[in-house]
């Protein structure tokens, strides 16, 4: 059984997990504090120890990476708002362990909730949106997060509203150490409403350009009912063609672990795509012409 890893990097914690590609079952799974005030090397280094203890004595053949920033289409980080890994040689890190690929977090999410999630068997396309530290989104079309030209079709708004709406800015504006206190105190309830609906307005922009099948929520506030229903209520009274208003918006069926295990599947399927190209994926992450 081939066996690989997905590391999920957050702005406040670290996944990883163990996965059969074919089949989604997770083996072992484990979670840190993402020390990200420490800088990119250490959170590298955190990976590196995560991974290892999760496989254990398991060979596996590849490690996948979601990672909270702009990812360029070849696996190439090209933002430092939580973790700089813009010089760092990351696939080197990993030199002994298994060939390693970088993907964005939020694709990463929505790779794990097309093929064994809540999108699974669902029409195209469809949007994964995350609601966490941050705000993302991905549109998945033939059951694959589109990347856009640069790997930047992440951004929800113009400025983006994760400025205002995301678990961060919500614990900014209250000066409430958790966003998760800020949500569940009345005092705050008119903060919380503005986030909600400044939200909900551009998710009916993105609805109304895009008119998906389908709207697949996750992230740790996402995955907070209350919130998320204020989302939708203003979302669904801001698009325009009534017959689209009505269309299912449910919480990600794999929870927390959407983006461990996605990522464990794009690193998978960036190794099967080599090997369906006549290449091999080295430790070092180059990948070389076959023998």
């Amino acid at each position: 059984m081939t066996v690989v890893a997905g590391v999920d990097i957050g702005g406040t914690k670290i996944e990883a997990c163990l996965v059969d590609p074919v089949t989604g079952e997770v083996s072992a799974r484990e979670r840190i504090a993402a020390r990200t005030e420490l800088g990119g090397t250490s959170v590298l280094a955190d990976c590196v120890e995560l991974v290892q203890r999760v496989r254990g004595r398991t060979a596996i053949s590849a490690v996948g990476i979601g990672l909270c920033e702009f990812v360029s289409p070849d696996g190439r980080p090209t933002s430092a708002f939580t973790v700089d890994w813009r010089d760092l040689d990351v696939a080197d890190a990993f030199r002994g362990i298994a060939p390693a690929r970088i993907e964005s977090d939020v694709r990463a999410g929505a790779l794990a909730e097309a093929r064994f999630g809540a999108a699974r068997g669902v029409a195209d396309p469809w949007l994964y949106v995350t609601i966490g530290t941050g705000v993302s989104f991905a549109l998945v079309i033939d059951g694959r997060p589109f990347a856009g030209a640069r790997g930047n079709a992440i951004v929800v708004g113009a400025p983006p509203v994760e400025l205002v709406a995301s678990g961060l800015a919500l614990q900014q504006r209250a000066g409430r150490p958790r966003a998760e206190d800020v949500i569940t105190d009345p005092a705050f309830a008119p903060l919380v409403a503005d986030a909600a609906t400044a939200l909900g307005r551009v998710l009916a922009a993105l609805v109304n350009g895009l008119d998906p099948a389908l709207i697949v929520v996750a992230g740790g506030l996402g995955l907070v009912a209350s919130y998320r229903n204020a989302v939708v209520q203003t979302m669904r009274g801001a698009i325009e063609a009534q017959e689209t208003r009505a269309l299912p918006v449910v919480p990600a069926a794999l929870g927390n672990l959407a983006g461990a295990l996605g990522a464990a599947l794009a690193g998978a399927d960036w190794v099967e795509s080599l090997d369906r190209a006549g290449l091999t994926a080295q430790p070092s992450g180059r990948a070389d012409v076959s023998a």
